[in-house]
């Protein structure tokens, strides 16, 4: 290894020691974190998981296929994630990042400064693929009753899975860069989410996904394999992840070692193809990036976001100022509007899903309330877990993302709390409309009843000043000034345990309102008997407590912070 690359490498090294000495300050916070991270994530899910697949392979007939095809299809979600995580941290990391332009100015190649950022990317992109797909490993393996060689089998697997992902999103930034600047990627970006939904849209009329949803009633076990089969296309590494496990677990090593030749061989491949593309693309693309940069051309007149800021009912110009100045901060980050075009996507498929469930349930909904009670907690949890991303990954940043140029703010006569309730209230404002309009047009799809309508929306209404409180005071308690890439404030431990106590408090929401809706739409009670109850006093309670917790202490302890905290 040259001595350059390993300079750089024992640096990271480095950086790391002294963040891991700096968790000593807050052992407590951090275990109690991998604790509860570690027991619903991997302990609940593998629980979870083992129960099902335990049933599924005790089906002789039916179950092993089946099993067989939907671990494909999982392993297809998490390759198609890994792609695209990849192409845009690539994008961040190799062509925007303040880092890259310091190496750049080292005696380093282009060569190890892409190769050391691949890395990287492929790091910050695989480590949540490792910790969701290591639930359902190891419960097949239980539900096998495979022994301990399993598992080490699948660590080689998962070990060339990950990089291929990792070279194509490379590939991809690379070429794109090279002709499109990196700045300017917001056109792209668009034409990227359009394309992939056009060809999700085909592949499901391809495999019949269409003819399968709308006759419900007739869809036979032959069927239902020939729709999963979109995860068993052999050409997908997906498919050879898949089959390499199958052959782990049924103790064919012979099969095991091909697939693990596949996988090796094709990241080895990927790889070189990168090596390959770096001379004629990299710099190309890294100097079109610097070009479009340094290019600022200022317009007169006002912008749409300064024509909306002067819409909004706020109380001083300073208000209006710091609103429109945080707008224009977001839509000026290339990075930002991919991943919420990558969040918008998913809100696409949630709602065609739902109309899914609406279609193939129509008959039995409006007949069972059981079955409407279901689809209904199912739609607000999901809902109300989109919210939880969004504010995670685009809330909780905007503290951090102030340190640095505070100064200018910080010259202005006005306190340091009254930026943090500005960004509280744009938050929220963002994170209630989006929640809302996406709840209530589902409740219509699903075509429930007025109660599930007003707890609903009336849910959505209290859980955004909650979910955006965590967000933000927490983003207040903890700032990373140091950092300037919200992805990756976003993904380190303050943003952990951001999610973290969102998930509880969501949890914990939906756990209390269940017995009232249960009343109301199973045992026909009133809405008036069911507050009146007993249980529905307590849940009243209890939902009291915890909204006035999720809302009240965060923000508390952030501003309280914040207010202290050296700049």
């Amino acid at each position: 290894m040259p001595s350059q690359t390993w300079t750089v490498f024992r640096l990271k090294c480095r950086i790391a020691d002294n963040y891991l000495r700096n968790l000593k300050k807050h052992i407590l916070v951090h275990l109690f974190v991998a604790f509860v991270l570690a027991a619903l994530v991997l302990g609940g899910g593998t629980v979870m998981l083992y129960e099902v697949l335990e049933f599924l392979l005790a089906q002789e007939i039916f179950g092993p296929p089946l099993v067989e095809r939907l671990l494909g299809m999982i392993l297809m979600a998490f390759f198609s994630m890994l792609v695209f995580s990849n192409l845009i941290i690539t994008l961040t990391t190799t062509y925007i990042s303040k880092e890259v332009e310091y190496f750049l100015s080292l005696p380093l190649t282009y060569r190890q400064v892409f190769v050391y950022k691949l890395i990287e990317s492929i790091l910050y992109s695989s480590w949540a693929f490792l910790v969701l797909s290591l639930p359902i490993f190891i419960s097949y393996g239980a539900a096998k009753g495979v022994d301990s060689s399993f598992y080490g089998g699948v660590v080689l697997l998962v070990i060339p899975f990950t990089i291929i992902p990792g070279a194509l999103g490379a590939m991809i930034t690379m070429t794109l860069s090279a002709f499109f600047p990196a700045r300017k990627t917001r056109t792209l970006s668009i034409v990227l989410f359009v394309v992939v939904m056009v060809l999700i849209v085909l592949m499901v009329r391809l495999v019949g996904g269409r003819q399968l949803i709308l006759h419900t009633g007739e869809v036979d076990f032959d069927r239902i394999m020939s729709f999963l089969m979109v995860g068993a296309i052999p050409v997908f590494p997906n498919y050879w992840l898949a089959q390499g496990t199958l052959a782990l677990a049924n103790g064919r090593w012979g099969e095991f070692f091909y697939w693990f030749a596949m996988l090796a061989s094709t990241a080895m491949m990927a790889v070189q193809v990168c090596l390959w593309l770096i001379p004629p693309l990299y710099y190309r693309g890294w100097s079109l990036a610097r070009e479009s940069a340094s290019q600022v051309e200022i317009k007169g007149g006002s912008s749409i976001l300064d024509r909306i800021g002067a819409w909004l009912p706020l109380r001083t110009p300073s208000d209006r100022a710091l609103v429109v100045k945080d707008m224009k901060t977001f839509c000026r980050d290339p990075a930002q509007w991919t991943q919420l075009i990558i969040l918008f996507s998913l809100l696409a498929i949630y709602i065609a899903s739902i109309r899914n469930a609406a279609a193939s349930t129509s008959g039995i909904s409006l007949l069972v309330p059981r079955w409407q009670m279901i689809l209904s907690f199912l739609n607000m949890g999901g809902t109300c877990f989109i919210l939880s991303i969004f504010t995670t990954r685009f809330v909780y940043p905007m503290p951090s993302l102030e340190g640095r140029q505070y100064w200018i703010i910080g010259l202005a006569p006005i306190a340091r709390t009254r930026l943090i309730w500005e960004k509280y209230f744009l938050s929220w404002a963002v994170s209630f409309t989006l929640a809302e309009l996406l709840m209530v047009f589902s409740n219509i799809l699903l075509g429930v009843g007025p109660f599930i309508m007003g707890l609903s929306t009336v849910t959505i209404f209290l859980v955004s000043f909650g979910l955006t409180s965590i967000s933000i005071g927490l983003g207040a308690l903890t700032p990373n000034f140091r950092e300037d890439n919200p992805a990756r404030i976003a993904n380190g431990l303050g943003g952990t345990v951001s999610v973290m106590i969102s998930l509880i408090y969501l949890g914990a929401v939906v756990a209390l309102e269940v017995p009232l809706a249960a009343q109301t739409l199973l045992l026909n009670y009133s809405l008036r008997e069911s507050l009146l109850s007993g249980i529905g006093i307590l849940c009243v309670a209890g939902l009291t407590a915890v909204h006035a917790a999720a809302i009240l202490l965060p923000l508390r302890f952030g501003l309280r912070h914040w207010s202290r905290i050296e700049f």
